[in-house]
């Protein structure tokens, strides 16, 4: 038997089994590569004053939120700090838990008895380290102080500084508060409908 006779009887054998394996052309139906993993879900960290960690409100915004959120929520919120606990915190706040994401609501405390161009300057100190280190800064605008002109004139003004910070995710709690007459339950601290109104600011900026 000659060569030309025998190759072409190779080659059409070949194809045959291409064929049955599924090999071969893009559309042949053959085995898929497996999906990827999904990525971990990540905590995320809140860091406060009084108002985060409820000053007698049962359900303070960072818990509401980790149910909003359905995320893990480290809160750490204490009672009369000021911008600077914020400064002073957030690294460790970060090394120790890993978050994708920094939720910041401070500077009621600056706006009663700090300065404000401090209080932005720390704020965006905040969200520098956060950046930094991959972490996602989302910041609040200050809730209505109703107790005080100048204290609510202060807080306004920080608000406005929020929202002029370089490179963060601003939440607007002010506008959701609005002038604080149903949601300000002594002059500074939300009422339990406050705390919802601020988690919802939140999470309708987080992904």
């Amino acid at each position: 038997m000659s060569r030309k006779i025998i190759r072409p009887a190779i080659l059409f054998l070949i194809s045959i089994f291409l064929v049955a394996c599924g090999g071969g052309g893009s559309d042949s139906g053959g085995e898929q590569a497996p999906p990827t993993d999904p990525v971990a879900v990540r905590s995320v960290v809140a860091i406060g004053d009084s108002i985060g960690n409820g000053f007698g409100i049962a359900t303070p915004w960072p818990t509401l939120l980790g149910g909003a959120i359905n995320r893990t929520v480290v809160n750490l919120s204490v009672t009369n700090e000021q911008t600077g606990f914020g400064v002073s915190n957030i690294e460790r706040l970060i090394n120790e838990n890993d978050p994708s994401h920094v939720f910041i609501l401070l500077g009621t405390n600056d706006a009663i008895r700090g300065s404000v161009p401090n209080a932005l300057a720390n704020l965006q100190s905040m969200v520098d380290t956060a950046r930094a280190r991959d972490v996602i800064p989302i910041v609040g605008t200050l809730p209505p102080i109703t107790r005080s002109t100048t204290e609510n004139r202060r807080a306004d003004e920080i608000s406005r500084g929020i929202r002029r910070l370089n490179n963060a995710v601003v939440a607007e709690v002010r506008g959701a508060l609005g002038n604080g007459s149903s949601t300000i339950a002594d002059g500074v601290h939300p009422n339990q409908g406050g705390q919802q109104l601020i988690t919802n600011a939140f999470a309708n900026v987080f992904p």
